[in-house]
């Protein structure tokens, strides 16, 4: 892996060029001029560079300059999507015009400034980039608890799948950089137009956007036909929300034609337990840390990662794994493979505890309210057929966290109501 440094303060270049060993080899320039003819020299020579990092504050030519000079270039060369480089921009800067000036001309992350080796190295791994000997996978069990059986109970598809996190050798998905640039921009203050402006530049994100605002669930009096009349529609935090759905959608996208069904069933499940989220927390009037619509959209991510690691190795030795193999496997361990994948794309604490426990019902008394919102949610979903077999829960009315959070009869017959309104009605929107 080849990166690029562009910073014009010594002592942050060669910080930086210190943190990125591990990385691959780093090259360092003292300005954008300098970084751009890196850029193209690298291009002419067929070795690119996977990651740039630039200042935005350097002489000659700063970094937003040197960002859309690169991408410009990037563009008039045909350089492959998958083949261009990565970059972040570093600033001490956290103003709304400067970040959107960023994200619109193409950079896919913000290194902030005074930045430490774990603030760097998690936006490296969040985008898909692997440290050497970095430990991973460290927090998945040694081994598979005994079941029924099986010999010493330890499963072979699941000891290979901790060698290869081990070693190094999981591709984790990257987190859609929409998700990311979207909140970069809503946490500078970022208003509708600013919104609107960065979104149009994606035209399936625009066209669905626009589709939703005018569904029957939110549709209004008059037609809308801009993106800036769909998002004034929807509002800033239910957009935000529709295009992380959209974004987090293509990583259900099965690669393999075997999985497709099961890929469908849990971003299925994903979605309405998000749905399910929302609605328990508007039923009950309060106010969370994190939105209830990501946590649950993101709980059961783990499943996803499996599935693609068994993919991935049922290609590589041509060895089918059996069905039964790989569910006991998904329902003993994505809680685990979720937590780990979360805290690589550097989530809040809340996201991975959620991931974590959203299924233990006797540490229920420890749990957050968030924690509880999506405990209580993926178990409604799973009673009304969201879901793989064999996971719904008799009585809703006896899940702990229900108790816990004050749901009756009554308020989880309506949550339900409008989980399925909500599903009918824009699930179609996403796919």
């Amino acid at each position: 892996m080849k990166i690029l440094v562009a910073d014009d303060e010594l002592v942050s270049r060669k910080k930086l060029q210190k943190i990125l060993k591990d990385i691959g080899e780093c090259e360092a320039v003292m300005d954008g001029i300098s970084a751009v003819e890196a850029c193209r020299d690298a291009w002419e020579n067929s070795s690119h560079f996977d990651l740039v990092i630039l200042d935005i504050l350097m002489p000659e030519m700063d970094g937003t300059e040197a960002l859309r000079t690169i991408r410009r270039l990037e563009n008039e060369s045909d350089v492959p999507k998958d083949r261009r480089a990565k970059i972040f921009m570093v600033t001490t800067q956290a103003d709304k015009e400067t970040i959107l000036a960023c994200v619109q001309a193409g950079c896919d992350d913000f290194i902030t400034k005074p930045f430490t080796y774990d603030t760097v190295i998690g936006k490296v791994q969040r985008h898909g980039f692997v440290v050497r000997d970095d430990g991973a996978g460290t927090d998945l069990p040694e081994q598979d608890p005994a079941e029924p059986g099986e010999e010493g109970g330890r499963s072979g598809l699941l000891e290979t799948i901790i060698i290869r996190f081990k070693r190094g050798e999981i591709n984790l998905p990257t987190l859609p950089q929409i998700h990311s640039k979207f909140k970069e921009l809503t946490d500078a203050g970022a208003n509708i137009q600013d919104i609107a402006e960065f979104l149009k530049s994606d035209a399936a994100i625009t066209s669905k956007l626009i589709s939703i605002s005018n569904s029957s669930y939110y549709r209004g009096v008059v037609e809308n036909r801009t993106l800036d009349q769909a998002i004034g529609r929807l509002g800033l935090e239910t957009t935000q929300q529709t295009v992380n759905a959209i974004a987090n959608h293509e990583l259900y996208l099965a690669k393999d034609r075997k999985y497709t069904g099961l890929m469908d069933q849990l971003w299925e499940h994903s979605l309405s337990c998000a749905h399910a989220a929302q609605i328990v927390t508007e039923s009950l009037r309060v106010s969370l840390q994190e939105d209830p619509f990501t946590l649950g959209l993101l709980h059961d991510i783990g499943k996803l990662l499996l599935v693609q690691v068994v993919g991935e190795m049922e290609k590589k030795t041509s060895e089918a794994v059996e069905s039964r193999e790989l569910f006991q496997i998904l329902g003993a361990y994505h809680d685990k493979a979720g937590a780990v994948l979360l805290k690589r794309w550097c989530f809040p604490e809340i996201y991975v505890n959620v991931a974590l426990k959203h299924h233990l019902d006797d540490e229920i008394d420890s749990f957050s309210r968030e924690l509880m919102v999506v405990h209580f949610a993926n178990a409604l979903v799973s009673a009304m057929g969201y879901g793989l077999d064999g996971q719904a829960p008799a009585d809703l009315s006896a899940v702990p966290s229900a108790g816990k959070l004050g749901l009756d009869g009554g308020t989880i017959a309506a949550v339900q109501k409008e989980v399925r309104q909500r599903m009918e009605e824009l699930k179609h929107y996403l796919d």
